[in-house]
């Protein structure tokens, strides 16, 4: 494996930001950097967003839901479901969804969620309040550029619940007995929404 340039970007601050992105550029077996590829070609990285490629996968999603027959999107989940407070990956889940890419899901259990379960718990709140807003990226441009391409952030965060506890949802089948929570996991959201909403009302109104 080789990788593009510098395609993982500057080091991020926060130590918990680097420690993942760390993990993300070395061998999972020698621990080992990946080295950069170090042919002639010019790379075209997140310093030039008009001609990287990196940043185009909404793009290039809806493109190849359109010219690839039985073209899906493997969704596998990490055993602390990082993966659903990711920029990048809550964008990818839902522009799949919208170019129609059917998706299936790998998790590290087989084994069903309980409402009894405090682990399960955990996990089933932290995915109910989840908004795109709140997800991180290594790199600050990034999440910006992501939110600067969703036109309706509350609808955006609705369609990824869908994706995710709806009647086809990628984890629909996977909760048991999470039924009763949902109207307090609304009324929550909506109170979330509330505060958001007045919070930069008043951002506006002072800047």
């Amino acid at each position: 494996i080789r990788w593009i340039g510098n395609s993982f970007g500057q080091p991020p601050d926060d130590p918990e930001d680097f420690a993942r992105w760390d993990r993300s550029r070395r061998d999972t077996v020698s621990d080992e950097a990946y080295p950069a590829c170090d042919c002639a070609t010019t790379k075209y990285l997140n310093c030039t967003p008009e001609l990287c490629e990196i940043n185009k996968f909404d793009d290039m999603m809806a493109h190849l839901s359109k010219v690839v027959p039985d073209l899906r999107q493997l969704v596998a989940v990490d055993q602390k479901f990082i993966l659903f407070s990711r920029a990048w990956c809550v964008a990818e889940l839902v522009e799949a969804s919208m170019s129609e890419i059917p998706q299936n899901v790998e998790i590290y259990s087989n084994r069903p969620f309980r409402a009894n379960d405090a682990e399960a718990l955990h996990i089933y709140a932290k995915l109910a309040k989840l908004t795109v807003q709140d997800c991180k990226a290594s790199r600050k441009e990034d999440k910006d550029a992501i939110l600067a391409r969703i036109p309706d952030i509350p609808r955006f965060d609705a369609k990824l619940l869908e994706i995710i506890f709806g009647t086809y949802g990628l984890l629909s089948q996977k909760f048991v007995g999470f039924g009763l929570l949902d109207a307090a996991v609304r009324t929550a959201r909506r109170s979330l929404e509330v505060v958001r909403s007045n919070t930069d009302n008043k951002n506006g109104t002072t800047e």
